[in-house]
């Protein structure tokens, strides 16, 4: 019998001896059973309404190593109706069954379908209702002019609760960030000479950035975009919604029916003049974050996000209409970096680099033997637990081969329990060994290395789908300026799927 066991506790319990009080009941069951160990999987303040746990996706793509999985109740396997069905779905299809010790649930019993579909319906009820008790209370805090939600910038907590009052030295650097503002300075040259007079940031240890700035009014954030500066708190502007399919969260607009607006004169740090004009400045440039696109918008350019400055590790961006820079270097002002690549040449020659020297039939051959030598040496050694079942086994015969003879000392049963434990501690040993095994490529991966190649020659077509074999071939490129030669440098690994393969690092001119 090969058992797994799942254990988990949310983020809002924060309780760690949680996960050992559900573990102790699953071992507890094995015993009874006359079961192995079980081989543990947890995850660790993580909310079962989440798809993506990390223990839990391990746990369902191990499942066909094991005859039966465990949990202390099914909410452990997920507070969301629709992810506990399609988890019992696939553990049935595995030929897995799935056993929740404290609630009765056991897919191998006749009716369990109905039992697994209440209590998971029950359990989403309890996370709806959770939420909406939540929301409810933070409403009334909201009413009554208290914080329902985090500290910003300029503010420090009161004495009561929910209070907050202004933090003088924090309302100075704000009244700063307005009047250069006004003045007609950008929100990167504000965010660089904050940093350059060392004035610490909202993030403790953190360095300022136009963002953090400028911020987005859609939003109500950033220095220059929240309300509360002028005296005014806005509460219930968004909330958070799952998506159906991926299980991601996403956050929507509420109707400005349902904001609620407080007026807070005492939390004014700057007069509503002073906010009126900033406003209108913003309105006029276009620095409000949410005019220039929401998130997820596809790249326009083919190494956006894709290299990195050598001098700090920062992302490289467009800086102007033709030429990449370094993006820490213009909207923060703490790095040195004055490299500027033009944008044509720089595609041009990476793309090139990369087919000549890792799109290449040698460079292919060289990757296979570098896959197949990484492989041979993450393959989990397996004989010692081997043999230590097999020893384990050879006791507890000889202890049972030796009752059948009718030898019994005052001693035997003690030893036969402690072979049979010695016997199951193998076991769940070898278990685990071989569900560490590592997952091996997709087939065919010769035609997914020429795809590739087609992707990119035909990169000027379509900008989006090149971008992504890029992202997948060389993961990100370091650019460097050496004795007036600009380098690219990619991570050893020509394909990120071979984590470790031993590919040294490949560096392209620019």
């Amino acid at each position: 019998m090969r058992v797994a066991a799942y254990a988990r506790y949310s983020s809002d319990q924060q309780r760690e001896a949680s996960l050992e009080d559900q573990l102790r009941n699953c071992r507890a069951y094995c015993t009874r059973m006359g079961w192995p160990a079980p081989v543990v999987f947890q995850d660790a303040a993580i909310s079962g309404s989440r798809s993506d746990r990390p223990e839990y996706q391990r746990l369902l793509a191990a499942a066909a190593a094991f005859d039966v999985v465990l949990v202390d109740d099914l909410s452990r396997l997920g507070r969301d109706s629709e992810e506990v069905q399609r988890a019992v779905k696939r553990l049935r299809f595995a030929g897995v069954r799935l056993v929740g010790i404290s609630d009765g649930v056991d897919t191998d019993q006749k009716g369990h379908k109905v039992n697994v579909g209440l209590r998971g319906l029950m359990s989403e009820i309890y996370l709806d209702d959770l939420a909406e008790k939540t929301h409810r209370g933070l409403m009334g805090r909201a009413l009554n002019g208290a914080s329902a939600g985090g500290l910003p910038y300029g503010y420090r907590v009161g004495a009561k609760p929910g209070e907050r009052v202004i933090n003088p030295e924090q309302a100075a650097v704000v009244r700063r960030i307005f009047a250069e503002y006004l003045a007609g300075q950008p929100a990167r040259a504000i965010a660089a000479g904050l940093n350059r007079d060392c004035v610490p940031s909202a993030r403790a240890g953190g360095t300022w950035a136009a963002s953090a700035i400028h911020g987005d009014r859609r939003r109500g954030i950033g220095i220059l975009a929240n309300p509360i500066y002028a005296g005014q708190q806005i509460w219930n502007r968004s909330h958070w919604v799952k998506h159906p399919e991926t299980g991601r969260r996403l956050r929507k607009e509420r109707p400005r029916t349902e904001w609620v607006i407080q007026e807070q004169p005492e939390l004014a740090i700057v007069d509503r003049a002073t906010w009126d004009a900033v406003q209108r400045r913003l309105d006029q440039q276009g620095a409000c974050k949410g005019k220039r696109g929401g998130p997820g918008r596809p790249p326009k350019y083919l190494l956006s996000g894709l290299l990195r400055c050598g001098e700090c590790g920062g992302p490289l961006a467009m800086i102007d209409a033709v030429a990449y820079g370094c993006s820490v270097a213009k909207q923060r002002g703490t790095c040195s970096s004055r490299l500027r690549l033009p944008r044509r040449d720089a595609e041009a020659a990476l793309v090139a680099g990369v087919q000549e020297q890792l799109l290449s039939a040698e460079a292919f051959a060289a990757f296979r033997r570098a896959y197949a030598a990484a492989m041979k040496r993450q393959q989990p050694d397996t004989r010692g637990p081997q043999q230590r079942l097999a020893a384990a086994e050879r006791v507890r015969e000889n202890l049972l081969a030796a009752l059948r003879a009718g030898i019994i000392t005052p001693s035997t049963k003690a030893e036969l329990e402690r072979a049979e434990a010695d016997v199951a501690a193998a076991q769940a040993e070898l278990e685990r060994a071989r569900v560490a095994a590592p997952a091996r490529l997709l087939p065919h991966l010769e035609q997914r290395w020429k795809g590739i190649v087609a992707v990119l020659a035909q990169r000027v077509r379509d900008v989006p789908a090149a971008r992504d074999a890029l992202r997948e071939l060389i993961g990100q490129a370091t650019v460097r300026n050496e004795n007036g030669a600009i380098l690219a440098e990619i991570a050893p690994c020509p394909i990120n799927v071979v984590a470790g393969a031993g590919f040294e690092p490949a560096t392209f001119g620019l």
